[in-house]
């Protein structure tokens, strides 16, 4: 019996003197920042030495010795478990993952925080970390931490003096700044007071420890409610507008002299309406036929007679030398030569500097082309001195602040497009999602009959493209919208694992247990699917990377849960 008590004094010196012995399984490592509050103090602490290692389970225990606890939320607290636990704990910016021993008065209690910047899942460095003890009757422990040998996770040591519920809040600064709140942490007075309370280890669970979910790129997501549009996709072009372009002909046959035509505009360039083109000399035809050329010299000569006589009678009529139905007569031929030498002179334009004699042949003339809108030259077709014939296209021209986007939508959806008023499309080699109505858009037009060769309906949105330049003949991928479904649970994509035909997530129950779930989908909208069967709202699901998360389910071998620090 005297040896037993020696045996239990020698024990507990052994556990009362904590941080001093290296050689236990949680050690301070040298230089680490590692500080501790005694009761009743509020500042933060000097720096002391911090612990080397822990390993959990932590000793005398097993998986069934822990329980563990989740919550989500940036205002509300997790309350503990009876006993040891596990607690996981999201906030906008912070996941915890605590685990804490069995804590009983006198002995010192290790708690193993693992801290996740959520924003890249990475672990939480090179930052201070408060801990703030606070029991029911007010007594109040701290610790700081601001140096850890395992990036994230952090280990302090409190030696409890009273027993009680003590709520926890953890604050941290650096590269996050946020804090934490745990609430009713128990404190016993004796291992006789701890509830013997072992819970059932879950078959079901899949370990994929921190250290591994770090190393690799990996993200959770909440399940939350969102609105979701259901689309049809489509393949589309960028156009130009019909009432936005104009092909630009020879209207008669003719040259188009290198000497009068050293700056021809080219594709890309912009262009002012009147803007010259090319100027094209006719060509003379000796043997008769339709010469553009001189329907044009005669139009301006029948012109100039008809003005003539119309003058002449004007003057006779004031002197009643002839009747008023003459000069009426008079008015009607002037205005049909003024009309068809306007028709002419529409797309023709006389260089009158260049007349040498006017009227004294058709070598005398050259003819301008003149832009008929403001644009862009989408197509050439002219070199310095080709011979052209009368209709010839030269140029196309087109104005591009306005163009039409083209959906080819295929004819086993053309059902569920009646109304399809908005959409959203990419262009090739652009990741920006460009939204319809965003673009000052609107549909302008629907087919009503499927076209033969490339079995599609056709869809046409005007879009404002004064600012974006999107380029004519552009491919692009169009989503055209058909159902809007609001308030309804939904997770990226990504997270989905498809097997057999079945789809499956990967559910964060805690900080490194997981749980395979099967689940029903819905609509899918840009990335996003809703979930109408398997999941509950605030659950947490694997989206990167869950395929890691699955081969660990598939290891015959538990992975080991030794955390240094």
């Amino acid at each position: 019996m005297k040896r037993l008590l020696i045996f239990l004094f020698i024990t507990t010196g052994l556990l009362l003197a904590g941080c001093g012995s290296a050689d236990e399984g949680h050690s301070h490592g040298e230089g680490a920042d590692h500080a501790h509050d005694q009761e009743t103090q509020t500042e933060p602490p000097s720096s002391q030495d911090t612990q080397e290692e822990h390993g959990h389970p932590h000793d005398g225990e097993t998986d069934a010795d822990h329980t563990s606890d989740s919550a989500t939320g940036s205002e509300a607290a997790l309350v503990a478990s009876e006993g040891a636990g596990a607690v996981t704990y999201w906030t906008d910016e912070t996941e915890l993952f605590m685990e804490y021993p069995e804590i009983v008065v006198g002995r010192e209690a290790t708690f193993a925080v693992h801290l996740t910047r959520l924003s890249d899942f990475s672990p939480i460095a090179s930052s201070e970390v408060y801990f703030s003890f606070r029991s029911e009757n007010g007594t109040e422990l701290s610790a700081r931490e601001t140096e850890v040998q395992v990036p994230g996770i952090y280990g302090p040591d409190i030696t409890f003096k009273q027993a009680g519920r003590y709520d926890l809040t953890i604050e941290i600064y650096g590269m996050v700044n946020d804090t934490l709140q745990v609430n009713g942490i128990p404190v016993y007075n004796s291992v006789d007071d701890i509830p013997h309370t072992h819970a059932e280890e879950d078959p079901s669970m899949i370990t994929f420890l921190k250290e591994q979910q770090w190393d690799i790129p990996f993200a959770t997501q909440e399940v939350q409610q969102r609105t979701l549009t259901q689309t049809v996709d489509a393949t589309g072009e960028i156009m130009a507008a019909q009432n936005s372009q104009a092909v630009v002909s020879a209207p008669f046959s003719g040259i188009v002299l290198s000497s009068q035509n050293g700056n021809l505009p080219v594709e890309g360039q912009q262009l002012q309406k009147g803007a010259s083109m090319a100027v094209l000399n006719p060509a003379i035809q000796s043997g008769g036929g339709d010469n553009y050329a001189q329907q044009f010299i005669n139009a301006q000569s029948d012109l100039e007679l008809a003005k003539a006589n119309l003058e002449r009678s004007r003057r006779l009529y004031q002197k009643e030398a002839i009747p008023q139905a003459e000069l009426q007569k008079s008015r009607i031929e002037y205005r049909q030569a003024l009309t068809r030498y306007q028709t002419i002179n529409e797309v023709i334009q006389v260089d009158t500097a260049a007349l040498e004699g006017y009227g004294e042949s058709a070598e005398s003339y050259r003819f301008e082309l003149k832009a008929p809108l403001s644009g862009t030259i989408v197509q050439s077709y002219v070199t310095p001195g080709m011979q052209v014939e009368a209709g010839q296209p030269l140029y196309r021209i087109a104005d591009a602040s306005k163009v039409w986007l083209k959906a080819n939508v295929p004819a086993a959806q053309q059902s569920r497009i009646a109304n399809a008023s908005q959409a959203a499309f990419r262009v090739q080699g652009d990741d920006r999602l460009y939204e319809v109505s965003e673009l000052g858009g609107r549909l302008i037009s629907r087919a009503n009959s499927i076209d033969p060769q490339s079995r599609t309906l056709s869809l046409i949105y005007e879009l404002d493209n004064s600012k974006n330049g999107l380029p004519l003949g552009m491919f692009s991928t169009v989503h055209i919208n058909t159902e809007t479904r609001e308030n309804v649970l939904a997770i990226p994509q990504s997270a989905l694992i498809e097997e057999e035909g079945n789809y499956n997530v990967y559910v964060h129950v805690s900080g490194e247990s997981f749980r395979k779930q099967r689940v029903t989908t819905g609509i899918e909208h840009r990335g996003w699917v809703e979930i109408t069967s398997g999941l509950q709202g605030g659950e947490h699901v694997v989206t990167e990377n869950a395929y890691q998360v699955k081969l660990a389910s598939l290891s015959s071998e538990a992975p080991s849960h030794g955390h240094s620090h």
